[in-house]
């Protein structure tokens, strides 16, 4: 049974034992692309209110712009996994910034050691490898010279990361969910490198599209739960992190003091790249996607019959890569193979909003 296979039977018990799960998910996405220009609003003013730094970025080369100043007198950054950062090629920036960027999500470590194609899953990085080049490709980053214990290998590498992560001055992640309210940022992961990555740097800056603002922790935690279970079968990813801004206490003689437990400074980016243009066109349905992966293998063939590459397998990256110019405009709007999606994107429909753009 190959891993998506197992996902997906999983997916569906978890699924019969949360059968609300999907129509609160889909509430939740609905409402906040309808009230998407006041929930930016909310979110500048609590994120600033946080003592973040909130900055909006149009395109890609507006980005870069705000990059290069942030980054000013960085030599290394570690990032976290995130569809975002793929998606403005984060890793190309920096070269061209002549700043070197170290991974850390194992999958996506392997995945670059080994030059295993990218296969565009949201999530799940390396599908279906097996052990020997898994351990093979780990070996390969940590330079050890000959095959050792996976528990002794397991050490090496968390111990490289988090050395790199240490001599970081940046640590730069995405963010699964902004929380408006109260100006939270929410992480979600499986191998607690993104919460190190956050919260050990002199820095943390964090790339985030406009359509993940959501207007409560509660909804966050709902979208979070949803994709773990339609995505990757579990109840839960192993870690949530929720970021207030920069460390600060006032333990000391009650004197607040700042960069005790974490970062000192929070950046935040509001990325727009097309997805204002989503919202006030004819597929703004699209933006509801939370790139889950459910549909990951009806994206597959889609790619394929339109010769897209280089791209995350959701219909969302496919609308902002067709609004950006990354991805050729649709030759066929024939429908999708089924898929059972948590925010009720269809098969049918999927094409038919692409065709659109």
């Amino acid at each position: 049974m190959s891993r998506l296979q197992q996902i997906a039977k999983l997916r569906q018990e978890l699924i019969d034992d949360k059968p609300d799960l999907a129509a609160q998910v889909t509430a939740i996405r609905e409402n906040a692309i309808s009230n998407l220009p006041d929930l930016i609003a909310t979110a500048t003013e609590t994120l600033q209110r946080k003592l973040a730094n909130v900055y909006f970025a149009k395109d890609e080369a507006e980005l870069a712009g705000i990059l290069k100043t942030i980054l000013k007198g960085e030599s290394r950054v570690s990032r976290a996994h995130s569809n975002t950062l793929a998606e403005i090629d984060f890793d190309g920036i920096m070269t061209n910034l002549g700043v070197e960027v170290s991974l850390t999500n194992m999958e996506e470590i392997v995945r670059q050691q080994m030059k295993l194609p990218d296969h565009g899953h949201p999530r799940l990085l390396v599908l279906d490898q097996p052990r020997h080049v898994i351990e093979e490709g780990l070996r390969r980053y940590t330079g050890h010279p000959e095959k050792i214990a996976p528990n002794e290998l397991g050490r090496l590498v968390t111990e490289q990361v988090k050395q790199n992560i240490l001599h970081s001055g940046c640590g730069v992640t995405g963010a699964d969910c902004i929380v408006a309210e109260n100006g939270v940022l929410a992480l979600a992961e499986d191998d607690g490198n993104a919460r190190a990555v956050s919260s050990l740097p002199y820095k943390h800056l964090a790339i985030v599209g406009l359509e993940e603002i959501v207007a409560s922790v509660e909804e966050a935690v709902t979208v979070i739960q949803a994709a773990s279970i339609v995505g990757a079968g579990r109840l839960t990813p192993t870690y949530i992190s929720l970021i207030a801004g920069p460390s600060r206490t006032a333990d000391i003689e009650f004197r607040m003091a700042y960069g005790m437990h974490g970062p000192k400074e929070v950046h935040v980016i509001l990325l727009d790249n097309g997805r204002k243009a989503l919202h006030q066109g004819a597929a703004s349905s699209l933006l509801k996607c939370i790139n889950c992966g459910s549909c990951y293998e009806s994206c597959v063939e889609l790619a394929a019959r339109q010769q897209w590459t280089d791209v995350t397998m959701t219909p969302k990256d496919f609308a902002l890569g067709l609004l950006q110019g990354r991805l050729s405009p649709l030759k066929s709007k024939a429908p999708m193979r089924e898929f059972s999606c948590p925010v009720g994107l269809t098969a049918e429909d999927v094409p038919e909003s692409l065709a659109r753009i």
